[in-house]
């Protein structure tokens, strides 16, 4: 049994946490279950939904942290032993998690935690990703939440998406679990193609983190196949 950690941020409603939680009851996700949700900001919505489903949860805010006279340095390595040493995580889903993690986190779990982005991204540094009708469009990396589907429409991209990946140093350039493409309408705002987009995530990112736990998945020449 899998020992998952869910980070998140007060950038939402934690949707998502809520899908996970849902797949793990009915055993979409099987052979993993969530130790503790972490947020950033104590505000984080998800906290509610853990706090309900009797999860434990953290807070550890950044700025808080900062105000001790505490580096960035110092807060990954404090949050790398918390969910190494305390819960045991074998493996960390960034659900919304808005802070880029550092070398010093991710050496406590390499290969071991994997990121929601909110764009479609290819393996590597590419600069483009080929669509499944063979078009290609440019990856939308750096981009958040609203950010990123923004840069969808703004580009005139006939398509969007989401993407699960493992996390790497480079940011998000790590290796690609699962995509979904959303096409995009002409009269489409943020609202309602983000909507269409979250849809989708709730599907890709549990179904991830269920390859993840049954051993499923191989890292090959930084690339993943699934077994």
């Amino acid at each position: 049994m899998k020992r998952i950690a869910v980070l998140i941020s007060n950038k939402g409603t934690g949707s998502n946490l809520a899908a996970i939680i849902s797949a793990i009851e009915k055993k979409k996700i099987k052979n993993g279950r969530i130790v503790v949700v972490v947020s950033n900001k104590s505000d984080a919505f998800g906290l509610q939904r853990a706090q309900k489903n009797k999860i434990p949860t953290e807070v550890l805010d950044l700025e808080e942290y900062r105000k001790c006279g505490k580096t960035r340095r110092e807060y990954d390595l404090f949050l790398g032993e918390l969910l190494s040493k305390k819960y045991k995580s074998d493996l960390i889903v960034l659900a919304g998690w808005m802070l880029i993690l550092s070398e010093q986190f991710i050496k406590y779990f390499p290969n071991k935690v994997i990121n929601l982005h909110p764009g479609l991204l290819p393996d590597g540094k590419k600069n483009f990703i080929k669509l499944s009708n063979g078009m290609k469009i440019d990856a939308i990396r750096g981009l958040h939440t609203n950010a990123a589907v923004q840069y969808a429409i703004d580009h005139k991209f006939p398509v969007t998406g989401s993407t699960v990946h493992f996390i790497t140093p480079l940011v998000d350039q790590g290796p690609v679990i699962l995509r979904s493409e959303v096409k995009i309408l002409a009269d489409d705002k943020v609202g309602s193609l983000y909507e269409r987009i979250k849809k989708e995530e709730h599907k890709i990112l549990p179904m991830a983190i269920n390859l993840y736990c049954n051993n499923r998945l191989i890292l090959k020449e930084n690339k993943v196949i699934i077994i």
